[in-house]
């Protein structure tokens, strides 16, 4: 491949890398973000019960999810947009994006909303990150484009 072709394909990892990684980094932050109504633990404990509630698991299980959720997002997004642990990183999300997809379903068809599952979308990215890596441009460059 050339040098150009080298080039392009990190520059579009590093967007991939950079647009997923946020996306979840937010995400976490989101859901633990004290308000002026709630603390972090009050959001997160908040977080956890709704999850327990609308998660297909016993109770128990959708609460530790609910729990676990935040931080992970905001470690995996976070090391994802920098490039450190890339795979891991992006492993982690493929597989919140795939528990999510289990959980709320996927729209295939568009009747009446999006033409597509914004999952499904994000996890085939998660999954091509998980394969190929960071790229070249990132805080440690991992994969086969070294």
């Amino acid at each position: 491949m050339k040098s150009a072709d080298h080039n392009l394909i990190n520059v579009a990892l590093l967007l991939n890398r950079l647009t997923l990684g946020v996306l979840f980094l937010l995400a976490g932050v989101r859901k633990v973000l004290p308000t002026d109504e709630a603390t972090l633990m009050q959001k997160w404990e908040g977080f956890a019960a709704f999850t327990a509630s609308k998660a297909p698991l016993p109770e128990f299980l959708g609460k530790a999810y609910g729990y676990a959720l935040p931080p992970v997002e905001l470690l995996a997004g976070l090391f994802l947009a920098v490039g450190l642990y890339t795979r891991i990183s992006a492993t982690l999300i493929a597989l919140m994006l795939l528990s999510f997809m289990i959980a709320m379903g996927v729209e295939w068809w568009p009747d009446s909303g999006p033409a597509f599952s914004k999952n499904a979308i994000l996890f085939t990215l998660a999954v091509l990150l998980a394969v190929t890596g960071s790229g070249k441009i990132a805080a440690k460059a991992d994969g086969p484009l070294k």
